[in-house]
């Protein structure tokens, strides 16, 4: 989904790290500029709502592919979503890091 907000993006790795924990490596068609440190909002869009979380960048910012190590929470509202989806899922990529 391309808007003013969002650049287009999907799940390109996807690894299980515990039993809550797990990293989406991430890649947009056009590149996210950041610094070390800064955090983007990731979401999905479910029943017509977008619901996005900030999370820290854990790549760097040489690498094409962004990187996230999220943990999931049970009754979260994003986490069991984003845990939900597969490699070549597309998210909701928010168009600026802070």
């Amino acid at each position: 989904m391309a808007t003013d907000r969002y650049l287009p993006a999907k799940i390109v790795d996807r690894k299980e790290v515990a039993p809550d924990l797990f990293l989406l490596k991430i890649e947009s068609e056009q590149p996210l500029p950041y610094l070390a440190g800064q955090y983007a909002t990731l979401g999905v869009e479910q029943d017509g709502k977008n619901i996005e979380r900030p999370y820290s960048i854990c790549s760097s910012p040489n690498e094409r592919n962004l990187e996230f190590f999220v943990e999931r929470v049970p009754d979260g509202a994003l986490t069991p979503l984003l845990y939900a989806l597969e490699k070549g899922a597309p998210l909701l990529l928010r168009r600026f890091a802070k």
